[in-house]
Order: C-alpha cells, then structure tokens, then sequence
C-alpha cells in the first residue's frame, strides 16, 4: 500500500511539472529575444493570410540591429519579413511583392495570444 501511494504521489508530481513545462512553452514567444519575436509576429502574420510555406523563414539580426527574415512559398514565392534597427518594434513581411503587414510586431504576438 506505501508503495502505490509513493508512486501515485511521484505521479502527481511528474504530472504538475510537465504542465509547467507546456505553460511556459506557450508563453515563449511573448518573452523571446528581438530576434524570436520578429520570426514568431512574421509566422503569426503568415499563417493568418493562409499562407502555404515551403521554407519557414530564418532570420538573421545585422550589425545595425535590423532583423531580416526569409523563407519561401510552396509556389516559390519569397518570404520577406524586416525590422530595422532604426524601427524595432515594427516589422514589414512580404511575399512576393504583396506586402501583407506593416506595423507593430507587438499587436501581432498579441493577437495571436487571443486566438
């Protein structure tokens, strides 16, 4: 009987420090570097527009602090998201030369927390 309740109480314990685990996994993008929330806000406003991605976009960060981020389409379009060094809280993603977004990366994370 000690023995089912240990295992049953290590269970418990197992059980609460994974679901901590998931609750902070899904709040990573909130609290991510520049970096990261410059690709998670470009993803957001992909996968919103119904985007088709190939390649999802990697991103690089510039000497002058400018994240730039690019990937394809499954139509071999290119994707293209920028946050300047001089703007970066805004970010521009592009595909093709359709410009779907153009604004604050913020609002993105944001509303993609409310969906």
């Amino acid at each position: 009987m000690t023995r089912r309740r240990l295992a049953a109480a290590l269970l418990a314990v197992a059980a609460v420090i994974l679901s901590g685990c998931s609750q902070v996994a899904a709040i990573a993008p909130v609290g991510g570097s520049r970096l990261a929330e410059v690709r998670y806000a470009a993803l957001d406003v992909l996968t919103s527009a119904d985007v088709e991605i190939l390649t999802a976009p990697i991103c690089t960060q510039g000497a002058d602090e400018t994240v730039t981020c690019g990937g394809t389409t499954v139509d071999g379009q290119a994707i293209r998201a920028v946050s300047t060094g001089a703007s970066p809280d805004d970010v521009t993603v592009t595909v093709g030369s359709d410009t779907l977004y153009d604004g604050s990366v913020q609002d993105v994370l944001e509303k993609a927390m409310q969906r």
